[in-house]
């Protein structure tokens, strides 16, 4: 029963970690993007605009925070 317990622990900790990949390719993808097309100083300041509403760091702060919160329950079932 305490390998199921582990073995979960690790799936949930897998999953973050690709959810952590697609992000970070995302971020890589729309840089390349940016380097290939230029930016004028009025694009900049859209991009940064829009970086604020929808940033990485919120989608990333999720995927941790489910994690810990799942990580947590299955060790307080395993503890108690």
């Amino acid at each position: 029963m305490y390998t199921l317990y582990i073995a979960i622990v690790i799936g949930i900790c897998v999953l973050a970690f690709f959810g952590t990949l697609l992000v970070g390719k995302n971020v890589n993808k729309s840089i390349e993007q940016r380097e290939v097309e230029g930016e004028s100083p009025a694009a900049e300041l859209q991009r940064s605009h829009k970086y604020e509403k929808n940033s990485s760091i919120k989608v990333l702060s999720i995927i941790y925070l489910i994690t810990f919160i799942l990580t947590a329950i299955v060790s307080a079932i395993f503890i108690f």
